[in-house]
């Protein structure tokens, strides 16, 4: 099997080729991505690539032709330069899909997110995929995976004699894990009560769960939409309460005013567009995926995120146990 991995430098799409490259049936692995990986496998080379360059791209996918394509290169840290997140995110997957069509790849994978659904008062609790995506227009991570999401929708319909795989991951979260949603947590120096939001519930998938899920539906050539997330369920006051963090009442309207100035002013890493996850429903079931892989998540909810703060030095109690996730609200299957 051949592989090119866009992304596959990052820390989803460096343990995804770790794992495929232990594989005997592997024959060879390119990383496409605009940096080298922090360190190289065996069967696998680094091309220099940005998505962004539709003919690099087709040259690239037209030169190798994989057996199978992966598609991770998004930017996940917002940047204030929306444009340019946009061009990557939205466009440089629209150049990956027409290399592929091109290039003749029967199977291409493609990372999306539980975000592209939007976090809506009218969500179901928990959300399938056959919930339509929706994203979030003041949220321009959501809004840029909803539209990638339905270019990888309208592919599958234009080449039905091909594999489109569609993977919806929930908050990734793990001790290799360092971004801005790590940064909520680890970082804030007091957490908002913005009366409704610390009842949300909420959901995380282990990175190591992650990369199983998308071996399986690697393995098994799996068509579709598949949402990938973690056991069990737990509340924002819940997370809270856990790393012992200051909470602090705060009108809404306070917090939006807030969040759009230290945004402006570059003193947030978080748009003020997130809010509405924050108070709105958008947990998702993991069922279909489950049903076809025999996939079952190693780590819960409540694991991945005491694990991930114990990596970030915020949590320092290892001793008490975490295995079991109380049931709450709505179940997450």
């Amino acid at each position: 099997m051949r592989y090119l991995v866009t992304g596959g430098s990052g820390y989803i799409g460096s343990r995804l080729v770790e794992r495929l490259s232990e594989r005997e049936e592997t024959e060879r692995i390119v990383i496409a991505d605009v940096r080298p990986p922090r360190s190289f496998r065996p069967k696998s080379e680094w091309a220099e690539l940005d998505v962004r360059a539709a003919g690099a791209v087709r040259e690239l996918v037209a030169r190798e032709r994989p057996d199978v394509l992966i598609h991770l290169a998004f930017v996940l840290n917002p940047i204030k330069d929306e444009q340019l997140m946009y061009d990557i995110d939205v466009n440089g997957t629209h150049n990956v899909l027409e290399a592929a069509s091109h290039a003749g790849v029967e199977h291409v994978l493609v990372t999306s997110s539980t975000t592209a659904y939007g976090a809506f008062p009218d969500n179901p609790v928990p959300i399938t995929e056959d919930w339509p995506v929706r994203g979030v227009a003041a949220f321009e991570y959501a809004r840029d995976k909803t539209e990638s999401d339905r270019l990888c929708q309208l592919w599958a319909l234009q080449h039905p004699e091909r594999t489109m795989t569609i993977v919806r991951p929930c908050i990734v979260f793990g001790p290799n894990v360092d971004n801005y949603l790590v940064r909520i947590w680890a970082d804030a120096p007091f957490q908002p009560d913005l009366g409704g939001n610390l009842d949300q519930l909420i959901q995380f998938v282990h990175e190591d769960d992650l990369v199983d899920a998308l071996t399986g539906l690697l393995d098994g050539r799996h068509a579709g939409a598949f949402n990938v997330t973690g056991e069990g369920l737990m509340t924002m006051r819940e997370t809270f309460e856990i790393i012992d963090a200051k909470i602090r009442r705060m009108p809404m309207r306070l917090a939006k005013a807030m969040g759009r100035a230290t945004w402006r002013l570059g003193a947030s890493e978080t748009p003020p567009g997130q809010l509405e996850f924050a108070m709105n429903p958008w947990v998702c079931s993991n069922e279909k995926v489950k049903e076809a892989l025999g996939w079952q998540p190693r780590h819960s909810t409540r694991e991945t995120f005491e694990i991930t703060m114990r990596a970030r030095g915020v949590l320092q109690d290892a001793s008490q146990p975490s295995g079991v996730v109380p049931e709450v609200g709505a179940p997450a299957a």
